[in-house]
């Protein structure tokens, strides 16, 4: 009963506190005091409408209205016939953080494999194939990934995801016994590629790139002549074949 009473006293002093406390304030600060401001709470968190709100607020890198130079070097890694590397050059600009468009032109340094190696020392000839030399695209640029990442709770880094499309020219070589035949193709570009920057002016950049051209294919040896035992026959006109060529970049971008 004793524990009851002393409740009820806390309790009811309490409220006249609080009631004293209102009686001195003024009418309208009593009934703002109940009230949330939802207005000065979204101007001071967040943007003044949903349209300007991206989940990404602060870019620490941007890429809007700057132009970019990029040095690369890579490997092909779906040629059947030749193996060796490729060096790159890339000059971009970029119109906003989503948009850009790039040229690039691509050195291909590129020789026969194991596979081709082993052709021949079963069968005693070279197979018919073609050689990548050089290209050169126009792509346009969209990156629609962005992101911070965590480095063991060390670093934070920053980097975007995107997709280059472009056209532009291949040249190759068909391989012949006489002397290679130089050529050259219309051909496409896909590629996908992820940058990593580490300062305003630096970021590291991997590309995945596709190419697609139709190539003349023709015989390395011309009819007629004798290749262990057998007489090539028919005519050296092969016709022409779409091929696919996919390489992996590495490189260093620059941003002015």
């Amino acid at each position: 009963m004793l524990k009851k009473t002393i409740l009820m006293f806390i309790l009811a002093a309490s409220q006249a506190f609080a009631q004293q406390g209102t009686e001195n304030k003024p009418a309208a600060e009593q009934r703002g005091s109940d009230k949330l401001d939802i207005k000065k709470l979204e101007q001071k968190y967040w943007a003044a409408k949903d349209d300007d709100f991206s989940v990404v607020q602060n870019r620490r890198y941007t890429k809007a209205e700057r132009f970019y130079l990029t040095a690369s070097a890579g490997i092909p890694f779906n040629d059947p016939y030749s193996t060796g590397s490729i060096v790159s050059g890339s000059l971009g600009y970029f119109f906003n953080e989503r948009w850009g468009l790039e040229a690039t032109y691509n050195s291909a340094n590129l020789k026969d494999n194991d596979a081709v190696k082993q052709f021949v020392d079963s069968y005693g000839a070279i197979p018919d194939h073609n050689i990548l030399k050089s290209s050169y695209f126009l792509s346009g640029i969209w990156v629609p990934f962005y992101a911070k990442m965590s480095v063991v709770d060390k670093a934070i880094i920053y980097f975007d995801m995107g997709l280059s499309v472009g056209a532009g020219n291949l040249d190759y070589e068909i391989a012949q016994k006489e002397g290679n035949l130089s050529k050259s193709s219309f051909a496409y570009k896909l590629g996908i590629f992820q940058q990593i920057f580490f300062s305003e002016n630096f970021a590291i950049r991997a590309d995945l790139i596709n190419t697609w051209s139709t190539q003349d294919k023709m015989k390395y040896y011309a009819p007629g002549t004798n290749v262990g035992g057998t007489t090539v026959s028919g005519t050296r006109d092969l016709g022409s074949e779409s091929i696919n060529d996919t390489s992996l970049m590495i490189g260093l971008t620059y941003w002015h």
